[in-house]
C-alpha cells in the first residue's frame, strides 16, 4: 500500500469510528466525555466508553491517529520528539508532587494565574509556567489565558481527593488513603524515569560478575529495587509503592479475579497459595466468595505484616477461622506448601527474568501434585506483526474470553499508539527488576522449562489481563 492510500485507509478507520462512536452515545442519549472538564469515573458518559462497541472504536481511533502522525510529520521531529519524551514525565511528576491538580480543583473551570499556583505551592512561578505549558500542550491541563492555568480531564485524575492545606502540611500522609493513581504517577515518574536513565549502559556496558539492572545504576545499590525499598531511609518510597501498586489493582473489574478460572471447582477445604500476593487482596476475594477454600498469603516480610492487618479489617473471620496463613517467603528458595490446589501468581512473573521465573516455577513444581493448577494472572505482550507466530505449538493452545485479533492494516498489528501501555511497562520491569512482559511463546516456553505445560489462555474484558493456566509436566 503507497503512501496517500494509506493515508486514505487510515482516515477511513477514523470516520467510521468517530460514526460509531457517535451513534453510540445519541442511542444512549449522551455525549462523549468533555476534555475541558474534570474526570469523573461515575458519570454514565464514562461508563459507555466501556461498551465493547465504543471501546473497539475508541481503540482504532487512537491507533489511527497515532499513525497518521508518524506518516505526515517532519521524520526529524518525531525522533527529536521521542527523545525529548522525559521532559514530560519530569513535568507530570512535578505537577503531581505540587498538588497542582488540587489547586486547580479549588479554582474551578475559572483556572488560576501561575503566581498563585506558585504561592500555594511555594516554588518559583515562571518554570512553574513553563512546566504547566508544556502539560497543556500535550492536552495535560489547560491555559485559559496567559499564564492562567485550569484542570481537565486528564490532569484531574491526579487529584488525591483532599484538602491541599492538608496536603502541604502532611507531606508525608498525602498519598495515604487515595485511589493510587497519583502513587503511580508519581513512582513511574521518579524511579522508573531515574532508572529509564541507565538502561542503555546496562545494555552495552555490562558490569562484570551478577547482572545489575538500572534501578541499581541509577540509585547506587547492589540490592534489587525489592530490597532496596525495606532499606528504613527509603521507607516513604516503600509506601508509596504500596500504595500505586493497590492502586493499579482497583483499575481492573471487581470480578476479573473470578473470570478465568473456577475456583468453586475446588473441593472444600483446597489450599490456594497467593504467591508473592502483596496484600492478598486478589485471594481474599476468593475467600470472600468461596469461604471454604484455604487461603495460605507468601510474600517479603514487611508485606506479610501488612497482609495480618488487611485481613484483620476485611475479612476477619477467615482469620479467626484459621483459614488464612501468612508466610514470609522469598519464591527464589524452596516452596514449603506441599498440598496446594492451586498456586495464584497475579501479576508476579513479569518482574522477573526468565532465568528467575524458571527458578520460581521450578520450586512451584517440585511440590505439585499431579491435578494442583498453576494460575498466572498477567498481559501478554503481542507483536506489532501481523505475521503468524512460527512457534510450534502457540496454534494448539485453546484460547477463551475475550478474542485478541491483530488489527486490520494499515494499522499495526498491536494496535500502535492504542496498545502502547503495555510496552512501556515491559521497559519500566525491565529497568526497575530485569522483568519483561511476555508474549504467549514466552509464556508456553519459560513454563516448559520449569516442568509446567500451559494449558489454556483466558483474555479476560474490560482489561488487559489474561489468565494463563497450566498443569504439571508428567
Amino acid at each position: 500500500m503507497d503512501s496517500l492510500a494509506t493515508l486514505r485507509a487510515l482516515s477511513d478507520i477514523i470516520a467510521q469510528a468517530v460514526t460509531t462512536v457517535e451513534r453510540s452515545y445519541t442511542d444512549a442519549g449522551l455525549s462523549p466525555p468533555s476534555l475541558n472538564e474534570p474526570f469523573d469515573p461515575h458519570a454514565p458518559a464514562e461508563a459507555l466508553r466501556q461498551d465493547p462497541v465504543v471501546a473497539g472504536a475508541v481503540q482504532n481511533l487512537v491507533a489511527a491517529a497515532g499513525h497518521i502522525a508518524a506518516v505526515m510529520r517532519d521524520p526529524a521531529v518525531s525522533i527529536l520528539n521521542s527523545a525529548h519524551a522525559f521532559q514530560l514525565s519530569s513535568s507530570v511528576r512535578a505537577a503531581a508532587e505540587l498538588n497542582v491538580a488540587e489547586i486547580l480543583t479549588d479554582a474551578g473551570p475559572q483556572g488560576l494565574h501561575v503566581k498563585e499556583i506558585a504561592t500555594r505551592a511555594n516554588v518559583e512561578p515562571k518554570l512553574l509556567a513553563r512546566i504547566l505549558r508544556l502539560l497543556a500542550t500535550h492536552h495535560i491541563f489547560r491555559e485559559i489565558s496567559t499564564d492562567v492555568f485550569a484542570t481537565n480531564r486528564i490532569s484531574s485524575t491526579l487529584d488525591k481527593g483532599k484538602p491541599v492545606d492538608v496536603l502541604f502540611e502532611q507531606p508525608d500522609e498525602r498519598l495515604l488513603e487515595t485511589n493510587g493513581l497519583s502513587a503511580l504517577v508519581e513512582f513511574i515518574s521518579e524511579e522508573a524515569f531515574k532508572a529509564s536513565a541507565y538502561m542503555t549502559d546496562t545494555l552495552i556496558d555490562p558490569v562484570p560478575g551478577p547482572p545489575t539492572t538500572a534501578h541499581m545504576r541509577a540509585f547506587r545499590t547492589s540490592e534489587n529495587m525489592f530490597q532496596w525499598f525495606e532499606n528504613p531511609a527509603n521507607k516513604a518510597r516503600l509506601t508509596r509503592f504500596g500504595i500505586a501498586m493497590q492502586g493499579s489493582a482497583a483499575e481492573e473489574p471487581e470480578d476479573t479475579i473470578f473470570r478465568g478460572f473456577k475456583w468453586e471447582s475446588l473441593p472444600a477445604g483446597s489450599v490456594i497459595v497467593d504467591v508473592g500476593g502483596g496484600l492478598g487482596a486478589s485471594s481474599l476475594s476468593i475467600a470472600k466468595r468461596y469461604p471454604a477454600l484455604k487461603i495460605v498469603n507468601q510474600d517479603r516480610g514487611p508485606v506479610i505484616e501488612q497482609s495480618k492487618a488487611h485481613w484483620k479489617e476485611f475479612l476477619p473471620s477467615h482469620v479467626e477461622a484459621g483459614l488464612v496463613e501468612f508466610q514470609a517467603h522469598n519464591f527464589l528458595e524452596p516452596q514449603p506448601v506441599k498440598d496446594a490446589a492451586a498456586f495464584l501468581v497475579r501479576h508476579v512473573v513479569h518482574d522477573w527474568s526468565d532465568a528467575n521465573l524458571v527458578i520460581i516455577l521450578t520450586h512451584l513444581r517440585a511440590v505439585a501434585r499431579p491435578e494442583t493448577k498453576l494460575v498466572i494472572i498477567e498481559n501478554i505482550a503481542a507483536s506489532a506483526c501481523s505475521s503468524e507466530s512460527t512457534h510450534p505449538h502457540a496454534s494448539t493452545i485453546p484460547i477463551l474470553g475475550v478474542p485478541r485479533k491483530p488489527a486490520a492494516p494499515p494499522l499495526l498489528a498491536n494496535y500502535g499508539m492504542a496498545g502502547l501501555p503495555l510496552y512501556y511497562y515491559d521497559l519500566t520491569v525491565n529497568n526497575l527488576l530485569g522483568g519483561t512482559e511476555r508474549t504467549l511463546e514466552g509464556f508456553y516456553d519459560v513454563l516448559l522449562q520449569a516442568g509446567w505445560r500451559l494449558v489454556e489462555v483466558y483474555h479476560c474484558p474490560q482489561t488487559d489481563s489474561s489468565y494463563v493456566i497450566a498443569e504439571p509436566v508428567v
